[in-house]
This record gives structure tokens, sequence and C-alpha cells, in this order.
């Protein structure tokens, strides 16, 4: 029989221990986050950041985390070492207590050890578990939804250990609504506001991107810049369907959230040769709510000098892989002259994969960090640009 071990109480109003999962390299700039509304017992690991919670933070952090992915609430440990075991674990939770009959759900699995090798079993035995579940009570069973599930449960198996977690948020938080299919290469979202963020941008300076693309640097610097919490975008969380869902408190904290929106008085500029990534950025930016914000130009980044002084420029400019260039070191050395000429009083910040072109700017970074877009290990330096030949 599996060993148990209860950690949580979905219905439990008292502080309880959640996880907010991130990008690689953005662990810190998360932890700040938590800290600033109210988390206690914070602490990083591995592309997540851990900390003790009640409902009213657990709100707060879906709609007010501009890096998290996915607010997790672990509420069952513990040990299985075959099929019956994790179905005998999965079973001892109450789930009639957590959902209703009539919502949907998806089990996301990861393995890990020489117990369990596949994922897709797994997730078959927590499902049949829960399902059965409900089964046996009320002659009914909820659904199986893969694509759009009113709940996401969340099983990890590192080896002997399982760890079942609910998810409160539902579709990744990343997700904000505003995002157009048809983006090409387009940056993740909590990528680009964790590169706000780690660059300093509060909205209290000018900000450009040289490079623009389908505009997610500039509508994430816009939601910052008004004080835009980015939940507010989106109108369902996987937490609205739980049995303990307090519609009152969550309406408060909305509204609260909603409050704290400021017009910001600085520009926010994006540069983009190309015709239809404008075009793209522009309905982007409509949807997320900012489009009166953000002054997108259809130009070439070297051929545009930038609103005064001081002020912050990020740029993810191509690295060679995903768009093929012939001389990708000379433009990059082409952005540092750039720099020097035009942007002196700013600071500027450049994201890439390619470690020899990033040489070839020629400026003397002042800090460094080390992200992963996509899948692409990249380099995110930032450059103070003086007057003259400082650098």
């Amino acid at each position: 029989m599996a060993q148990r071990k209860q950690v949580g109480n979905p219905s439990d109003n008292k502080r309880f221990q959640m996880v907010a999962t991130t990008l690689e390299g953005l662990e810190n700039v998360l932890a700040k986050e938590l800290m600033m509304i109210g988390g206690n017992d914070v602490r990083t690991g591995k592309r997540a950041v851990y900390f003790s919670a009640d409902m009213d933070l657990l709100y707060k952090a879906n709609l007010r985390l501009r890096t998290a992915l996915r607010i997790l609430k672990p509420i069952k440990l513990f040990r299985a070492v075959n099929e019956e075991d994790l179905y005998d674990g999965i079973a001892s939770i109450d789930w009639t207590e957590i959902f209703d009959v009539n919502k949907s759900f998806a089990i996301k699995t990861a393995v890990s050890g020489k117990f369990f090798t596949h994922s897709h079993f797994a997730a078959l035995k927590c499902k049949d578990a829960i399902v059965d579940q409900f089964r046996e009570k009320f002659n009914e069973r909820p659904d199986i939804e893969t694509r759009e599930p009113d709940l996401v449960f969340h099983v990890r198996i590192h080896r002997d250990q399982v760890t079942v977690s609910l998810d409160s948020s539902g579709i990744p938080l990343n997700k904000r609504g505003y995002r157009q299919a048809d983006a090409a290469a387009p940056l993740n979202e909590c990528l680009a506001a964790g590169m706000l963020l780690i660059a300093g941008y509060e909205g209290k300076r000018n900000f450009v991107d040289g490079m623009c693309g389908s505009g997610t640097l500039c509508i994430e610097a816009a939601l910052i810049a008004n004080k835009i919490a980015p939940g507010l975008l989106r109108e369902d969380f996987a937490f609205m369907h739980w049995k303990d869902f307090d519609p009152e408190l969550y309406e408060i904290i909305h509204n609260a959230t909603v409050n704290r929106i400021k017009e910001s008085t600085h520009e926010i500029m994006g540069y983009d040769e190309s015709m239809s990534a404008v075009k793209l950025a522009r309905k982007a930016a409509q949807a997320a709510g900012v489009e009166e914000s953000i002054n997108y130009r259809i130009t070439d980044f070297f051929d545009e000098d930038p609103p005064e002084a001081p002020g912050i420029l990020v740029m993810n400019p191509p690295y060679g892989q995903r768009i093929e260039m012939n001389n990708i070191e000379l433009m990059y050395s082409e952005i540092g002259d750039k720099f020097k000429k035009a942007y002196p009083g700013y600071q500027a910040w450049i994201l890439s994969g390619h470690e020899d072109a990033m040489k070839s700017v020629g400026l003397r970074t002042f800090d460094t960090h080390h992200l992963i877009n996509g899948k692409i290990p990249c380099r995110y330096s930032g450059y103070r640009i003086y007057s003259g030949s400082k650098n």
C-alpha cells in the first residue's frame, strides 16, 4: 500500500505552501515579485519559487505576477513504487471536495526514475483513480478535456516520491490573451516582462524596442508603465472552478488591482522594418488595451533617433538561428555604433543567443544574465551609454 502524507487541504483558508513556476533565469525576479505582493517564506528553486500563501495571495499571484507561468498548490505527498501505489495514493484524496462532477479536468505528469518511465501511463492511472471515485459516489463521472479543461492537476513523480498539486492558473499565465496566432518567433510574455524587470524598467523613463517584431516587449512595457496587472487581461482561472472559490474575496482583490492602474506619461517606441510585423504588434496592443501608450513605427532601427534621455532600450535582435543572416557580427557591431551615436543617457539591453556576435557590440557590459528563449540559451547584457568615448 502507498505511504501517504497530507500536506494541504483545498478548503482550508489558513496559509499553505505554494509553488510558482517560471522560466530558467527568472527565478530571482519572480521571488522579488512575490515578496512585493506579500509572499512569505519565499525561496527559489530551478524554474520555480516556493512560498507560503492564503487564498488572498493565491488570487493576487495569478492576477499580478508578470514572470510566473503557473501557480501550483501542492495537496498531497506520498510514496509509490508501482501502479497500484499510484492509484491508491491518488484515490486517497477526496476529489469530490475539490471540484464538481460537471467540471472537466486534465492531468499533467512529469516522471523520472526507475519506477515510472512513461508519463502518459501515469496520467491514465491518475485519471482512473479520480473518475472511479466520482462514479462510485455519484454514479457519474467528470469529463477529461485536454485542450481547455476547467481544472488542471499536476502529478510529479521523482523516483518513488509523488507530489500532487492543483494548478490554480489553468491556462499558463504567460498567455495574456493579446498574442496574435500568426506572430513569427514571438517572445514568451513572461520572458519579455522578466527582461524589463531585470533592466529596472518601471515606466518612469522612456522606452525603446529597436527591433520590435510582433511587439511583445513594448506591450509588456506598457502594462508595467500603466500598472496594469497581466491577469486583468483574462476572465477565467482554474481556481474559479474549485469548490472553495470565494467570489467575494476575488472581487475585492480584482477591484483593488484595477484601482492600481495609472496612466504613464513616458514614451514607449517600437521600431521594425516589417509592415506585417508592426501590423500584428498594433493588433496585439489593441487587444491588450494599451494601443494609446505605444508608438509603433515601420522603420529601420539604424535610421531612427530615440526619445530624449534618460531611457531604456531593450532589443532582441536576430541570432542567426531562426532567421538566416549573412554577416550577423557586422550587424551587432553596427548596433553598438548606433548606441554610441544616438543613445547617450540610455541603458541598453540586448538578448541574444549568438555569443560571438555579442562580442561585436564593442561596449562594456555592466550586467549579464543567462536566460532561455524557447530552447535557445541566451545572454542578456546591459550597457550604460555615455556621451563621448567612455565605452
